[in-house]
């Protein structure tokens, strides 16, 4: 990933539907795994970015840290709690965490499998690894090119994945379906017609009425007990790393 593009990200991160989404998710699977007060979780987010998820749960952990390959002091926003590091070799002991956190994290790795599996040595036995990963390949773009995306996933392959980790789904639905079918048409026109090229919309905010709009639709398609749609930009899931 070019440097040029964290700082693209960082620009949108706070107000943009998208991350705001993810992040919203991960504090209400923080809430609804850990409900007890009295005992907070110790939190791991792998691929923390510029912090800012640090900070908006730190509330609700005893303690929580990050970690990226591309960790930048100057744009991070939480960088003492931040250390630079590969996610297929974390710096933290065996069943470290409570909850490890991997926000569109996995598609970034030469070998996933291995990534993966780093997730769950350092998550402790009962706890849980928080997944977002862009899905299908037919949404692979020269955005997912620029930020470095390997991959794209359908809910068949994710669950494979999981299942050669031994990790047992506890929730797993496609999100982000309300701009499915837009995304797909603009990427198709902008890659075969060459529109707009030399700008990208990933890297804009939507207007106000559609950003609330598809944050809405996006956090709602996040939560236990929402429809499970056979489509969605994102893939969202839950594994548990089973006490055995």
């Amino acid at each position: 990933m070019e440097l040029k593009e964290i700082y693209l990200f960082a620009r949108i991160e706070k107000e943009h539907f998208f991350y705001r989404a993810r992040r919203e998710l991960v504090k209400y699977w923080l809430k609804l795994l850990f409900p007890d007060p009295g005992k907070k979780p110790v939190v791991i987010d792998a691929g923390a970015g510029s912090g800012i998820l640090l900070k908006e749960i730190e509330q609700v952990c005893s303690s929580v840290i990050g970690c990226d390959l591309f960790f930048d002091p100057k744009i991070s926003k939480e960088y003492s709690r931040i250390v630079k590091a590969n996610a297929t070799t974390l710096p933290f002991p065996d069943n470290f965490s409570d909850a490890t956190i991997a926000l569109d994290l996995l598609e970034h790795l030469e070998n996933d499998l291995l990534g993966l599996k780093e997730l769950k040595r350092i998550t402790q036995p009962g706890g849980y690894i928080i997944l977002n990963v862009p899905a299908f390949w037919f949404l692979f773009s020269d955005w997912d090119q620029a930020v470095g995306h390997r991959r794209r996933y359908n809910r068949k392959q994710l669950k494979a994945l999981t299942e050669d980790t031994d990790l047992e789904i506890v929730f797993i639905r496609y999100v982000n379906s309300l701009p499915f079918l837009p995304i797909f048409l603009y990427r198709q026109l902008r890659s075969g017609l060459g529109l707009g090229k030399g700008e990208r919309l990933e890297d804009k905010l939507p207007p106000l009425w559609l950003n609330q709009l598809l944050l809405k639709a996006f956090i709602a398609q996040g939560k236990r007990g929402s429809v499970s749609l056979p489509f969605g930009v994102s893939l969202f899931a839950i594994l548990e790393k089973p006490e055995n």
